[in-house]
């Protein structure tokens, strides 16, 4: 049996994706280090996150089947859901049940970084994604295998 360890410096930042066009600036200054697939996780995702003064986590979204958890290390972020916005500070945590459609996404409107662990399921199989702002995505589709993986498609 093995023991996985690791470092989150030593994870490269993942790359954003080709395709994605919509709002890539702001999400230019999201660097993120997929710690969890690092150390062979498979069955949820585990990610720190950077985000520079002025860049958003992701486009504003819900999931029908994963959760999703965010943990504030350092620094001051803004919660953007359906409820509003909320500023949230190292220590503070916010939950996404799947299936609840609350819509969220994170902003770093602060001067400073802002250092996140955020932590989801990741559903084997079929799952949707709903893009509530973006009508070029709107309802997406995410097929994930055995591994955890998103499959191509």
């Amino acid at each position: 049996m093995q023991t996985r360890l690791g470092r989150v410096a030593d994870v490269e930042i993942a790359a954003l994706p080709a395709a994605l066009t919509l709002r890539r600036e702001h999400l230019a200054g999201a660097k993120t280090r997929h710690l969890g697939r690092a150390v062979g996780m498979r069955q949820f995702g585990v990610n720190h996150i950077t985000l520079e003064p002025g860049a958003i986590s992701a486009l504003r979204h819900w999931h029908e089947k994963e959760d999703e958890f965010v943990y504030v290390l350092e620094g001051e972020v803004t919660l953007v859901d359906e409820n509003g916005s909320h500023v949230l500070c190292a220590g503070d945590v916010a939950g996404f049940p799947a299936g609840v459609p609350n819509a969220h996404h994170l902003t770093n409107r602060s001067r400073e970084p802002v250092r996140l662990l955020v932590v989801g399921t990741r559903f084997v199989g079929s799952e949707t994604v709903h893009y509530m702002d973006d009508p070029a995505l709107g309802v997406a589709t995410v097929v994930r295998g055995p591994d955890g993986e998103r499959q191509p498609g």
